[in-house]
């Protein structure tokens, strides 16, 4: 009998609770749209800033230009090196002295001994000026930093040219004097079609306390094809990666924010110069 009166009590239940649904006309429906789920399109400015299909793309159209790097040098107009006359004056002196006393009954005597020697030194000669250097990160901070842009810009296929190494072999060909600065403008014009300053400078707003400019030029006629002033941050736009979380030690979760370190910025800087570089071809 209990069970009769429970399978008839359903139907009850049913038609109580449709009752009580309100009836949702037909304009509240979205018909015709996409559906809400669906992830609305990444806009193109915070696309991600350095494509490598495209620099390769741009590079190889170009005739893959070599690239000279003049890390933290500049590419100043000092035309040629200046001379100086320099004279050195070094002076010694040494001295010794002694004293000897003697005390008797009713007499009394002293000796005194001196002695000094001097030698005064000159030393004449010319002296070549040389372009003032630029002041850096710490070694260690500058060679991390430095090996990580190297190697993403050769990693993308960027023919890269040492300067010292092409200044090198150019000075060992010639037989007359040599003078840095047209040594240096003959080897990076005979080994290289594109010029690349890289300079750092201090920037509190930075990631590292150090920020990059970087300009490009065309060796033969001087064209300035890009520059760019990078303080190692993420262009605004760029989409953030979901963020990740670990356990609180206090309790619950806290989230994991990733300290950005030389080399990362490094890697940023180097792609985005190519980015840049990419537009300019």
């Amino acid at each position: 009998m209990k069970r009769r009166l429970m399978l008839l009590g359903v139907p009850l239940l049913a038609a109580a609770a449709a009752a009580q649904t309100p009836a949702i006309p037909e304009s509240a429906y979205r018909r015709g749209m996409p559906e809400v789920l669906t992830p609305a399109p990444v806009p193109a400015a915070a696309q991600p800033e350095f494509n490598r299909a495209a620099f390769l793309s741009a590079y190889a159209k170009a005739g893959r230009p070599t690239i000279a790097v003049l890390w933290n040098r500049e590419f100043t107009d000092m035309l040629q090196q200046g001379t100086a006359s320099q004279v050195s004056i070094d002076s010694v002196r040494a001295g010794a002295a002694s004293a000897e006393a003697v005390r008797l009954p009713g007499y009394a005597g002293a000796e005194v001994a001196g002695a000094t020697v001097s030698s005064t030194t000159v030393t004449a000669r010319e002296t070549r000026t040389e372009q003032a250097r630029r002041a850096g990160p710490v070694e260690r901070t500058d060679l991390e930093m430095r090996s990580a842009f190297m190697q993403t810009m050769a990693g993308a296929g960027a023919r890269l040219v040492d300067r010292n190494v092409v200044m090198r072999t150019t000075a060992a060909a010639r037989k007359d004097a040599l003078d840095s600065q047209q040594v240096e403008t003959q080897a990076l014009s005979r080994h290289a079609k594109l010029l690349m300053e890289v300079l750092n400078t201090r920037d509190p707003a930075a990631a590292t306390g150090w920020s990059t400019y970087v300009s490009i030029k065309r060796l033969a006629d001087g064209v300035v094809l890009a520059e760019g002033y990078m303080n190692g941050q993420e262009p605004e736009g760029t989409p953030r990666p979901a963020p990740r979380y670990e356990a609180d030690p206090k309790g619950g979760f806290r989230e994991v924010v990733k300290t950005r370190t030389v080399t990362d910025v490094g890697r940023l800087v180097a792609e985005q110069t190519l980015a840049r570089l990419a537009r300019a071809l």
